[in-house]
């Protein structure tokens, strides 16, 4: 194939470059071919001639013609200028080189050899399909849609036969990627005059070039374009009317070609010429360019004119110019690309509200108005197809290949919504965070993200309801939001319950077998090879025990590889459920004949037995007959266990602070579920349960996407409680929405219950987590939580609220703005701006709403604002959007509350004095020996996380405002080493709740007629 290349080409071929070849795509099932990696360097250009001599003139050129080194420079010129604009791209963007795929169906390789060159010569990678060349209409937009797809290829060109550039075939491309300029949307484009925004054929451009390069001047000239077809031809046309060129259009069989042809001035022929044409019609003098469609596919067909006559006839200088142009496209189709991936104002389509008065049900109002398709807005927020996974029409998990994508592009503002000591009803944290983006988005428009945790199906059933905001503020459909979504629990839950499972399995295995016995079943004899798998070698690594081949264990290191140990009582894992069941709080397991007993009580008795077993004679026989493999019906107890509700499951809370599949399956590992009887913790990677269980989490940890009333984007993802846990959404969702909204947007998220609670933990866990800095907190407060921290009466659930909060009272108020105060200070602590959020109720007066902003901008918040979303809409947190963007503009200077290092003990002293504002703590003596025992496994390092009530500053309920002087009982402490945090349990926490006397559900109910859900709020 070397010698066919252009002479010029050939001169200057180099050596393949050292290994890292460019990029190579091979479609399933075809043979994949390329060039050689040669490319001509330095001074000299890529440019190849042939020259068509005229008969009576010898070598000498017709009127016209250039010289070879004029051709070459236009080449050269333009192969130059595109490896310049690339390397000013990559200055900026070091890891960016555009790839250009082409298809091509046959096997003649020289263009793509000539294409290799230039690519290279230029910067680029380039990669070929190759077809067979009888390949199918079908088979090559098979090939078209997958490389569409691939956001690793920037552009793509096709180099097929003729007979295969049907409308179908040209329009399966991208426009984006169409670097040759073949579907309508670029021709459409090219002919309303808007050719700066669209690709222009290559071909056409090289025609054109070629012509004015050498001195022609189009103006005014008759051109006959011959047996040119669809893009070419119009094209052609296009550009030569542009140039005030007076443009035919001729095929080979039209009768009145001869003369067309002798009133040409210039002619181009855009294929093969039958052999019945004679050359004598083309006039001497005109001018005569070859851009057969042919030699796009490497062949220079039949027919190819040499003729005597003093015109210009440059096949190579089309074809040659025409590769390079098309490099050139590829240059700006990446700089296009990269440009799209900066930071730039959505073009979103933001669904119209409609409030009405009185205000209907959340359900009412999410059934009123209907999502965009999850698609659409996916697109509309710069999200590229094979980045999305669609569930059903409004909702779909996003991939995280986009923060690789988008790795390069500048985090936006991160907004925390955080707020006062609640009532039992909650202060409508989620409503806030809603009507703050789209308040920024569909009335500012300002890119913006809300980010929110997805609700337990244990309050939507049990007494809080629903949490995907409410009123004009939600998110939608608001069903699908609080019922299953995307199956995200349900995996943390079967996740969690295997790993109780193999728990307590591996107790049980290990007290009715020998050593030998248990060794041959964990690693068993499989078509007479015995093998480990990649976990237990994992675990010989662990033990020190470096060996591969299980027949070389001596007896010491197989007791000491098959046994765990674990010692039951120090069994912190426990099952979940995501349902409130009181019940399940305390229970006993392993009651049935065949478990009985062999969960804790006989454990020690069994495992004394077995030692003086294996001291015996009787040891080989043992290790034959397995007594111990037969279950005892005795009278012994089972273990005793409880269930907690499924988002306090470690495995939420690891969803909640990964930041990566590999970083989610190390720390799935990790998670320490016992102690074994030398007080050495027992993880579930010596369980050998770690690689299922990021199996069952493999598409939990992709973030869901949904929408807002007004259309703006939302993340739901992961759903830790406060109180119980850390209580906030997971970092990924935040990193990826960081990065969608660019620069100038905002990310929203939001942290549950009080700021003593979930913004405490969001700063001092999940920013650790993260790495990321918060720029404001956002801290919603009512009239009504402030007036119960003032004096008011209780405020029940389902009770009908007392005159004192329907009825207006400055005094309560004013009492009750301790509370509000004494969290702007907790948030002040972290070196953050507050912006204070009232959320504003129909009974609240304007003197009461006057009030509560004026004490908040005096305790120090950077503004306060009155709110109206939940009634109209974004339209009413305009302000409060516009306050927070002026907040995060003064800057933060953030900073954690304690030192790591310090020991876990003052960790806790520390949150419960400038927090809670506690006199001093209490350690229980078995909270006191679990800090001594993590602190000796190495766990002492670990940030904390409080489980304490969410209805005071302290640990009692009851105590409102701001109590002071208390001493906080730290009942417990447990360790999610997975999740990276030491858990204290502050007086009496449950981790399972209970159901009211009239639950939700009473209300909840299915139109099964519609099929609509009923009841939700």
């Amino acid at each position: 194939m070397s010698a066919r290349l252009p002479l010029f080409l050939r001169g200057l071929r180099r050596p393949p470059r050292p290994p890292g070849p460019p990029l190579r795509l091979q479609a399933p099932g075809r043979a994949s071919s390329s060039g050689r990696g040669g490319g001509g360097g330095g001074g000299e250009g890529l440019l190849g001639q042939r020259r068509l001599q005229d008969a009576q003139a010898g070598n000498s050129r017709g009127q016209g013609s250039q010289a070879p080194s004029a051709r070459d420079s236009i080449v050269r010129e333009v192969i130059q200028n595109s490896k310049e604009v690339l390397s000013l791209l990559q200055e900026k963007n070091p890891a960016f080189k555009p790839v250009l795929a082409i298809i091509q169906a046959g096997d003649d390789n020289l263009m793509q050899e000539i294409n290799q060159n230039l690519a290279e010569e230029a910067g680029l990678n380039i990669t070929h399909i190759c077809l067979p060349p009888d390949s199918s209409e079908g088979e090559i937009i098979d090939e078209i849609l997958k490389i569409n797809e691939d956001t690793r290829v920037h552009g793509l060109a096709l180099q097929i036969s003729e007979n295969s550039f049907s409308n179908k075939v040209l329009n399966a491309l991208k426009p984006e990627k169409d670097v040759d300029g073949v579907t309508d949307v670029n021709l459409g484009r090219l002919v309303r005059g808007d050719a700066h925004e669209c690709y222009v054929s290559p071909v056409a451009r090289a025609v054109v070039e070629l012509l004015e390069k050498s001195g022609v001047n189009l103006d005014g000239k008759k051109v006959l374009v011959i047996g040119a077809h669809g893009s070419l031809e119009a094209a052609l046309q296009c550009l030569f009317q542009r140039r005030g060129s007076m443009t035919m259009s001729s095929q080979w069989k039209t009768p009145q070609l001869q003369s067309k042809l002798h009133e040409a001035d210039i002619a181009v022929v855009g294929s093969p010429k039958p052999e019945d044409i004679p050359l004598s019609w083309i006039q001497p003098g005109t001018t005569v360019l070859n851009c057969s469609h042919d030699f796009l596919s490497g062949r220079l067909g039949c027919g190819s004119l040499g003729v005597h006559f003093n015109g210009l006839i440059a096949e190579d200088d089309v074809r040659l110019l025409a590769a390079a142009l098309r490099i050139q496209n590829m240059v700006s189709s990446g700089r296009r690309w990269l440009r799209e991936q900066q930071h730039a104002r959505w073009r979103l389509h933001c669904l119209k509200l409609q409030p009405l008065s009185p205000v209907p049900s959340d359900l009412e109002i999410s059934r009123a108005q209907t999502p965009k398709a999850v698609d659409v807005l996916a697109k509309e927020i710069g999200l590229l197809a094979d980045e999305i996974e669609i569930y059903g029409r409004s909702k779909a998990k996003v991939r995280l290949s986009l923060l690789e994508r988008l790795k390069d592009q500048a985090d936006g503002k991160y907004v925390l919504v955080a707020g006062i000591t609640p009532t039992p009803l909650g202060e409508g944290k989620s409503t806030v965070t809603v009507g703050l983006v789209q308040a920024l988005t569909a009335h500012l428009n300002i890119n913006s993200f809300a980010c929110l945790r997805q609700p337990s199906q244990g309050p939507t059933f049990g007494v809080k309801g629903g949490a995907a905001g409410g009123g004009y503020a939600q998110v939608i459909p608001m069903e699908e939001f609080n019922l299953h979504l995307t199956g995200d629990i349900h995996a943390i839950t079967a996740a969690n319950n295997l790993l109780a499972a193999a728990i307590d399995t591996r107790i049980f295995h290990e007290n009715t077998q020998t050593d030998k016995a248990l060794y041959n079943r964990l690693v068993p004899l499989v078509n007479g090879v015995r093998e480990f798998s990649s976990i237990q070698l994992a675990r010989l690594k662990k033990l020190g025990i470096n060996k591969t081949d299980p027949s070389t264990l001596t007896e010491e290191e197989i007791s000491k590889f098959a046994r765990l140990n674990i010692e039951p009582s120090t069994i912190t894992w426990q099952r979940v459920l995501d349902t409130n069941d009181r019940f399940l709080r305390k229970m006993t397991i392993g009651q049935a004949p065949t478990e009985k007993g062999y969960s804790r009580q006989l454990s020690l008795w069994k495992t004394g037995l077995r030692t003086i077993l294996r001291c015996l004679p009787l040891s080989s026989w043992l290790d034959k007959c397995h007594p111990l493999d037969t279950p005892m019906n005795d009278s012994g107890g089972g273990r005793q266990a409880q269930f907690d509700i499924a988002v306090a499951s470690e495995i939420m809370a690891v969803l909640a602070l990964t930041d990566s599949l590999t970083d989610m399956k190390e720390r799935l590992g990790r998670m320490v579920v016992a102690s074994d009887k030398n007080g050495q913790p027992v993880t579930a990677e010596d369980l050998g349960v770690t690689g299922a269980l990021t199996v069952l989490m493999k598409d939990a940890i992709k973030p869901n996407l949904m929408q807002t009333l007004e259309g703006t984007p939302v993340f739901v993802h992961a759903g830790p409680f406060a109180n119980i846990a850390h209580g906030n959404s997971s970092v990924l969702a935040d990193k990826i929405a960081l990065k969608l909204v660019g620069e100038e947007g905002f990310v929203v998220t939001e942290a549950g219950f009080g700021a003593d609670i979930g913004m405490e933990k969001f700063f001092n866990i999940k920013c650790r987590a993260s790495g990321l800095v918060p720029n404001v907190v956002v801290l919603v407060a009512t009239v009504r939580a402030l007036k119960m921290h003032g004096g008011g009466p209780s405020v029940t659930a389902g009770v009908p609220l007392k005159k004192e909060y329907t009825e207006e009272n400055i005094q309560l108020v004013a009492d009750g703005c301790c509370n509000l105060q004494k969290q702007i200070q907790v948030a002040q602590l972290f070196g953050v701006p507050v912006v204070v959020a009232l959320n504003v109720f129909k009974t609240d007066t304007r003197a009461e709403i006057d009030l509560v902003c004026e004490l908040a901008k005096r305790a120090g918040a950077f503004d306060a604002v009155p709110c109206y979303h939940w009634s109209v809409g974004g339209k009413g947190s305009v302000d409060l959007a516009r306050a927070v963007r002026e907040a995060a503009g003064q800057g933060s200077r953030f900073r954690f509350l304690y030192d790591l290092q310090l020991p876990i003990v003052e960790k806790i002293r520390t949150i419960a004095q400038a927090v809670y504002g506690a006199k001093d703590i209490e350690l229980s003596p078995e909270a006191q020996s679990k800090i001594d025992r993590y602190t000796q496994q190495g766990f002492g390092n670990l940030p904390i996380c409080m489980a304490k009530t969410h209805l005071s500053l302290s640990h009692q309920p009851d105590k409102k405002g701001v109590p002071r002087d208390f001493i906080l009982p730290i009942s417990d402490v447990r360790a999610s080493i997975g999740a990276g945090f030491i858990y204290p349990l502050v007086g009496t926490m449950s981790t399972m709740p209970g159901l009211p006397t009239r639950p939700c559900f009473y209300d909840i109910d299915l139109d099964t007629e519609t099929e609509q859900v009923k009841g939700l709020f």
